[in-house]
């Protein structure tokens, strides 16, 4: 009966050492702060990082203007909502030139110009907060992912038959935002936008001088792409597109 004292003392000092662990840290000094505001609309600028494909036929690097929706749904989860404008150009190829010629190097002999050619992005997708419905030290970075598709507005083929028209497109990447209170914030986005390409019959038929856009992959040994062990080329490409951008926010709604 004497131990009992000391064994409930013992149960109080543990219980008291678990609760404080529990805790971590004194609110006031706490790192972390929930999330006041639910909705965010963000207008963002960058850059957009083409990838060349195999033909050298679509849209390239160019500058980009955007506007974002964010609504954090619940816990560390939102929903997201993205229209895009990139400033880019493309080349526009005659399939139907030979591959050399005696006034520009050769794999311009076939350029008929390069063209402005502005692509739209739309798409929904959903984040998730590293941090949950907080910020840690005002920060919160967040990873994402979603679906959409681009446009040119173009409703015709080039002379070479090739159109980029409206594609399919998947989107990830990371952020960081800044969130130090009241209205605004500030954040930092680096994504991919991933979407394919077709190459039309044809970048496949042999020009007068017997070449083509999409040569056929031959051996090392092979002395013309008529060689029975060549390969046809790729008639599509997936292309990966790299985005960099920085927001601005306009927070609003409760949390």
């Amino acid at each position: 009966m004497k131990r009992r004292p000391l064994t409930l003392a013992l149960w109080a000092i543990l219980l008291s050492s678990t609760a404080r662990a529990q805790v971590g840290y004194d609110p006031s000094k706490s790192p972390y702060r929930d999330l006041e505001k639910s909705h965010e609309l963000t207008i963002t600028t960058g850059q957009f990082r083409a990838s060349i494909d195999p033909a050298g036929v679509a849209p390239r690097t160019g500058p980009l203007l955007g506007a974002k929706y964010q609504w954090l749904v619940g816990g560390p989860a939102s929903l997201t909502a993205e229209i895009t404008r990139v400033g880019s150009e493309r080349r526009v190829l005659d399939p139907l030139l030979p591959a050399t010629c005696a006034t520009v190097p050769a794999a311009d002999c076939r350029l008929i110009n390069t063209y402005r050619w502005p692509l739209y992005f739309a798409d929904l997708g959903m984040a998730l907060n590293l941090t949950g419905a907080r910020s840690f030290h005002n920060l919160v970075p967040e990873v994402r992912g979603g679906l959409g598709f681009l446009t040119d507005f173009h409703t015709k083929s080039d002379v070479g038959d090739f159109a980029v028209g409206t594609r399919f497109v998947i989107s990830f990447g990371a952020g960081i935002r800044w969130v130090p209170g009241g209205r605004y914030q500030l954040r930092l986005d680096f994504g991919d936008r991933l979407y394919s390409v077709k190459y039309p019959e044809s970048y496949f038929i042999a020009a007068p001088d017997g070449s083509m856009i999409r040569e056929p992959r031959c051996p090392a040994d092979a002395t013309s792409n008529t060689d029975t062990r060549c390969r046809p080329a790729k008639r599509s490409a997936w292309l990966h597109n790299g985005m960099l951008t920085i927001g601005l926010s306009y927070l609003f709604g409760g949390s």
